[in-house]
């Protein structure tokens, strides 16, 4: 009876379709041998691999590799670590707000425009990652002109507006351009990506803007750099029932065989298209697309890459088939459990009904026990259990990366694994040929979560690591500086990391300074000091760090804004603005805006700024600081602090 019932259990369960979740991108093209074998490997444990990529051979095995059952679920009572798709903590306050995440996360340098010849103005620039590559953004500027669209918070804009700024003191809203949407700036094109269509306008006449180009978009956008006078996009496409081709921007379709798969095990629920386009016509001129997932992943972009991570993961049924396979599993059930288990491996039928099969083989040992018997087995289970967990708590998820090469056609041409989970896009940074990415291992069965710094070389081999930070903790925030990284975990307080990554082959933790709250967002503001903005007793809080002495980091001052339920700081780096020239930095809050003075290592509120509500960007222009809000902006004199203008848009 036992066994009918099992296998009618089996057979009902392997009717249904397998869930997708996980992530899947590995290695470079295999030239000798592509394997196109759709089944898992053997090893239920994930693990480190040296993995490689192919395509897929037709759209029906690319096809069948999404319908498979893919998806992986987290074993119970593993440690959340997902960030939200902005790269942070999902907190309550968070949760309640109207906005939807955008592609471009974490925290960022401050870029600005140094004073220019002939008597022109600065003027500032995004807050980006790397300089040299500019980010899209609600707020761009040229010194001249404003463009500007407020589409995060306010759903009843379906435009971008346009302020000429000519005279800082006097700004005027001069026209519109009928499209929102993030905004890239490449000369007199200005380039706006929405949700379902991306156009460029020419804006030599600001006045006068005229539309270039348009194209639709079947897929999301990850995120867009615009380098070196090309547009790049990262596009996100889930198949659904009838997907081949791929059609992620305009009509340019990518055929399903031309889909780099892994060829080790791995999850996926997505394609990734990284695409260059040319900014004034919208052409496509190069695009390479791989597997991927949309969570538990981060895209990283430097001068000569498009860095895409993805998650291999190991779920419960994957942790418990591997405990019972080892010899200490193994030792535990009788033989009619064993065989059991052992025939689960040929059998044909979906992850889901193997996890059912093997819950229905454990309760079938239980009953063939007395009570006492029972009692010591489940203790000896699950004991056993957590030391397999543990002995195999870096195998059990693991983050590969694929770097598509920016010169000539865009291609993968290396790819690496390291343990655990990215948080965002600033959790990757490449520096002297190296690439650093920091993770989180999450915990699970008893063991604690941990995080890790890994150093790769250009092949994407790990080359030097520092593991074991902020144990029970995970990141909520990274910054790597030339030859510095700054971790901050949290839990219960928030332990800020500095590290030594000169040598490559061996970083080392320099020093760790406890606090309470914590940092979603790193900013060096000078060569010793390091802004951290986050929060505390759930109100935005702002940390000015000195880090002279990378041994002994400490807290020159903090500001906690009262009142305020969060900051969009710490959804995106592109709220944030510093002004060296002044000293000062801008931060807006839920119901004012905030400029601080950092200089003498204190902060001092030098500005509040009411807009009748959040404000959402700033910028400066000379001495004039602009602070955009969701239907006005308001212009400050730098020198004195007091509003100078008010601005309807």
């Amino acid at each position: 009876m036992t066994d009918r019932r099992t296998l009618t259990a089996v057979a009902l369960i392997a009717l249904l379709v397998g869930s997708v979740l996980g992530a899947g991108l590995t290695g470079l093209i295999d030239d000798r041998t592509a394997d196109t074998d759709l089944e898992r490997e053997t090893s239920p444990i994930a693990g480190l691999s040296d993995p490689e990529l192919t395509t897929f051979e037709s759209d029906e095995e690319f096809a069948e590799y999404f319908d498979d059952d893919r998806g992986r679920t987290a074993a119970p009572g593993w440690t959340s670590i997902a960030p939200t798709t902005g790269g942070n903590v999902a907190l309550e306050e968070r949760e309640n707000l109207e906005s939807t995440a955008d592609g471009a996360e974490g925290g960022a340098d401050a870029a600005s425009a140094p004073a220019s010849g002939g008597g022109e103005p600065r003027h500032s620039t995004t807050n980006v990652q790397e300089a040299a590559l500019d980010e899209p953004d609600a707020l761009k500027t040229d010194g001249e002109s404003v463009y500007y669209a407020d589409h995060r918070y306010a759903s009843r804009w379906d435009e971008t507006s346009i302020v000429d700024v000519s005279d800082p003191d006097a700004p005027e809203a001069v026209g519109s351009i009928p499209l929102s949407g993030d905004l890239l700036l490449a000369g007199d094109t200005l380039v706006v990506l929405g949700d379902e269509e991306a156009a460029g306008y020419d804006v030599s006449d600001p006045e006068s803007p005229e539309e270039q180009w348009r194209e639709d978009l079947e897929a999301r956008i990850d995120t867009a750099r615009l380098y070196d006078g090309d547009l790049y996009l990262v596009l996100v496409d889930r198949p659904g029932s009838d997907p081949c081709p791929i059609v992620p921007y305009g009509d340019r379709a990518v055929a399903c065989t031309d889909v780099v798969r892994p060829t080790a095990d791995a999850d996926a629920d997505a394609v990734y298209t990284a695409a260059r386009i040319d900014p004034e016509t919208g052409t496509l001129e190069s695009e390479a697309s791989v597997v991927g997932s949309r969570s538990l992943s981060a895209t990283y972009v430097s001068e000569n890459g498009i860095y895409l991570s993805y998650t291999r993961s190991t779920d419960e049924y994957e942790l418990r088939r591997s405990y019972l396979g080892s010899d200490d599993g193994s030792a535990l059930l009788d033989a009619e459990a064993r065989d059991r288990v052992a025939a689960l491996d040929d059998l044909d039928i979906s992850r889901r009904a193997k996890a059912v099969e093997l819950q229905e083989i454990l309760a079938d040992w239980y009953d063939r026990m007395d009570e006492d018997e029972r009692r010591e087995a489940r203790r000896a289970f699950d004991e056993g259990l957590g030391d397999h967990a543990a002995a195999h708590h870096r195998d059990l998820t693991t983050t590969g990366i694929v770097r598509i090469g920016l010169d000539g056609k865009l291609s993968a041409e290396a790819s690496g694994e390291v343990p655990g989970t990215p948080l965002n896009q600033f959790s990757m940074d490449e520096h002297d040929d190296h690439l650093r990415i920091a993770t989180t291992i999450p915990g699970t069965h008893g063991v604690d979560s941990e995080n890790d710094v890994y150093v790769l070389d250009g092949d994407l081999e790990t080359v030097g690591s520092v593991t074991g930070l902020g144990v029970d903790e995970r990141i909520y925030s990274v910054r790597f500086e030339g030859d510095e990284g700054y971790v901050v975990t949290f839990r219960e307080i928030d332990p800020f990391y500095t590290l030594d990554l000169s040598e490559p082959t061996d970083p080392t933790v320099d020093g760790e300074l406890k606090l309470p709250g914590f940092s979603e967002y790193l900013h060096p503001l000078e060569d010793d000091l390091v802004l951290g903005i986050g929060q505390e007793d759930r109100n935005p809080k702002a940390t000015l760090f000195d880090v002279t002495d990378p041994e002994d980091p400490i807290e020159l001052d903090s500001e906690i804004l009262a009142g305020e339920h969060y900051s969009d700081v710490s959804r995106t780096h592109t709220a944030f603005l510093q002004d060296e020239a002044h000293g000062v930095f801008f931060m807006p809050g839920s119901e004012r805006s905030y400029v601080f003075d950092y200089q003498g290592g204190e902060l001092e509120e030098v500005a509040r700024v009411d807009l009748g509500g959040r404000g959402t960007r700033a910028m400066y222009v000379g001495d004039h600081l602009y602070v955009f809000g969701e239907g006005e902006a308001v212009v400050l004199d730098e020198t004195t602090w007091e509003v100078e203008t008010r601005l309807d848009l």
